[in-house]
């Protein structure tokens, strides 16, 4: 998978893969190493209200934002309800970490903030428009893929910010794989009326199982995105013990997905108003 190691800050490898956006794009992907946590959530748990120490989950967002090269203040999470809200969001004078209620997508326009979505199996989505220094950030479980919060993002970007799918480069980060996402009938039923039986989002090995990354996929072309211009970043959550895997462990902590555009890059230059939010 393409992608390379970010250390520094960071105790351990942490996946950087901003190169594929565009220049003076940012997109990490940690995993559960290089934190400060204790078991079940060792180390680098980026989930607070889960059952882990704050202080811990404090330091760790530390640490991600010190790779970053940014303030704590700058990042900001989706509150992720399994929905398909995505959010506008404008700089602030937080002093700490900010949470959006209610939504599972963000997207922005300033420079040197970074959006965040935590996952322990789900789709993290990142998506940008380099040319007009736009960034996204989405949270894509089964729900919110089956309900395809990737294309109403990118409606919601083309409506009120005159973005094309078309300029968008997108990275699909680490997710359980249908290697380890096994599921009942009826719920690989629905993927099957979504994507169609040879789409081979679902397959049948030793049961029923799902293919997340590949549907988001699907999603983002049908949504008008160019094939060459979407990635697909690290392995199964499930199977590479490097990260948090709620399929796998039950109890545990979330890794993040980051994404900014870094200072100097900034100023909108595309067409249309500035959107707020889509459900």
């Amino acid at each position: 998978m393409e992608g390379s190691e970010i250390r520094g800050c960071a105790a351990g490898g942490w996946l950087e893969a901003g190169h594929l956006l565009g220049e003076g794009l940012r997109l990490l992907f940690t995993d559960r190493n290089g934190g400060v946590s204790r078991p079940p959530y060792a180390t680098l748990n980026l989930a607070d209200g889960r059952g882990d120490d704050a202080a811990a989950v404090r330091a760790n967002r530390q640490k991600v934002a010190c790779a970053l090269g940014i303030g704590a203040g700058r990042l900001v999470f989706a509150q992720q309800v399994h929905g398909l809200r995505v959010t506008g969001v404008k700089m602030g004078g937080w002093g700490k970490p900010r949470t959006v209620p209610r939504c599972d997508g963000l997207y922005t326009a300033e420079p040197g903030l970074a959006l965040a979505v935590l996952t322990a199996d789900c789709v993290p989505l990142a998506l940008a428009f380099p040319t007009a220094a736009v960034v996204a950030m989405l949270h894509a479980g089964w729900r919110g893929t089956l309900g395809d919060i990737a294309g109403g993002a990118l409606r919601l970007l083309r409506e009120g910010l005159g973005l094309a799918p078309e300029e968008a480069r997108v990275v699909i980060g680490p997710a359980i794989g249908p290697c380890c996402y096994r599921v009942e009938e009826g719920r690989a039923r629905l993927f099957v009326e979504r994507y169609g039986e040879e789409s081979g989002v679902v397959r049948e090995n030793d049961g029923l199982r799902v293919d997340l990354s590949l549907a988001n996929r699907v999603n983002l072309l049908q949504a008008g995105v160019r094939g060459e211009n979407i990635h697909r970043v690290g392995g199964c959550t499930c199977c590479d013990e490097r990260y948090f895997s709620f399929r796998r462990e039950g109890t545990t902590g979330r890794q993040g997905a980051f994404i900014l555009v870094q200072e100097g890059f900034g100023g909108f230059r595309g067409a249309g108003r500035r959107g707020g939010s889509a459900g």
